[in-house]
């Protein structure tokens, strides 16, 4: 086996290849798809996190503009060794040619941001850098994306949620409603997919959060509603069970599991969870319904327990890297477990959890960077041919998503 291609070349290649972004907060309403200003990129949340780590104030619309960019300078210059200072450097080195340095380099960032923020073409020129052909979101009414027809998806996430939550938890006996629900459910998933949608979101953190008994009784049982008044969990579960049969019931459809992350009860804020016990735990919901999974992880411990059970289980494919498995480490990792033991049509790579479009370019640079280099190493080493990388490359990037989802 020989292989002579530059390795400039050979990353060029891949940043040719077509990307379906899986996951995304983008086109909301009222909120453009591109950035307005410098500040929608550098506090996007999950920087702005380590921004505060180092003490970038959390409130920071008080102070004058002057402050508020120093103090983001001070804090950049502290986190500059990050995955996500990486990025927002490299976000403003390619699309605007501005290096971040300095107060007057985040002035000019500004300036060209407001610039394209106003320009109907921006979001098309980049989405056309790095070949980005389809962006998801959870939100059927957000598929739409002005300036970028045909390039909108979705999975959508059931509506129905927080209205039969409350019914359910409200009543001493929710077992006189339960037959209602099950059928709003099964009206609702049938519209999704005359729709055209092949697959929904469903919540499984009633499966993840609690103890290794009880997630297991909810997997088990959480279908069955008690003659008694229940918490938001056990609604929870019992929703995601009549959503999952539901979804057994129309043929193809898929069902996307976000795992890893849940609320933390009582403070509105989201937690990274998951031990030995969380992907084996949904293993009978993987037995039991007829459809499809897709399992996208917010937390680095479960990356080689779906790296198992998707080569186990023929329902089960591994999703994109959300939340907290973001970073270099965790992609590099994860891509040697997927190339060595997943079929490559059965992994998707990106599910960036971009809100504008500059942070879908952002992390799509970045995956699409690593997979390059990944690749030509094993290239070089002989552990594959150029020819077979590129399948890889392609099916993790766009055609095993795009056959799922569309």
């Amino acid at each position: 086996m020989s292989f002579s291609v530059h390795k400039a070349d050979w990353r060029e290649q891949i940043l040719s290849l077509p990307v379906f972004d899986t996951h995304t907060h983008m086109n909301k309403p009222g909120v453009p798809v591109a950035a307005q200003n410098v500040w929608d990129i550098v506090e996007y949340f999950w920087f702005r996190q380590e921004l505060e780590s180092v003490g970038y104030p959390k409130r920071v619309n008080e102070p004058s503009e002057s402050e508020r960019i120093d103090s983001f300078v001070e804090a950049f210059s502290r986190t500059r060794n990050t995955t996500w200072a990486q990025i927002v450097r490299e976000v403003f080195r390619s699309l605007y040619g501005i290096e971040l340095s300095d107060g007057a380099s985040v002035r000019r960032a500004d300036e060209a941001v407001r610039a394209t923020g106003v320009d109907a073409t921006w979001p098309r020129q980049v989405v056309d850098r790095l070949n980005i052909r389809r962006i998801a979101t959870n939100i059927e009414s957000d598929v739409d994306y002005p300036d970028l027809p045909g390039v909108g998806a979705a999975v959508p996430l059931w509506e129905g949620y927080e209205t039969w939550i409350t019914r359910l938890c409200d009543l001493d006996d929710p077992r006189t409603v339960g037959e209602e629900a099950i059928a709003a459910v099964r009206q609702d998933v049938a519209g999704i997919a005359e729709r055209g949608y092949r697959g929904m979101r469903v919540h499984v953190h009633p499966f993840e959060r609690g103890s290794q008994e009880a997630n297991l009784a909810a997997v088990l049982h959480g279908d069955q509603l008690p003659s008694r008044k229940i918490d938001e969990s056990e609604a929870h579960a019992f929703l995601a069970h009549t959503i999952l049969r539901a979804l057994s019931e129309q043929s193809g459809m898929f069902a996307q599991l976000f795992v890893g992350i849940t609320p933390l009860p009582g403070t509105g804020e989201m937690m990274g969870v998951g031990n030995s016990h969380t992907i084996p735990g949904l293993y009978p919901l993987f037995r039991r319904y007829d459809c499809d999974f897709e399992l996208v992880a917010g937390a680095p411990r479960l990356n080689m327990d779906i790296v198992q059970v998707s080569r186990i289980y023929p329902n089960v494919h591994a999703g994109g890297l959300w939340w907290y498995n973001f970073r270099t480490s965790t992609y590099l990792e994860t891509l040697q477990a997927r190339l060595e033991a997943v079929p490559a049509e059965k992994s998707v790579i990106l599910a960036s959890d971009g809100r504008c479009i500059e942070w879908c370019y952002a992390k799509t640079l970045l995956v699409k960077n690593l997979l390059a280099d990944f690749l030509y190493a094993h290239i070089e080493a002989e552990r594959i041919d150029r020819a077979d990388a590129l399948w890889v490359a392609q099916e993790w990037l766009f055609d095993a998503a795009q056959r799922r989802y569309v």
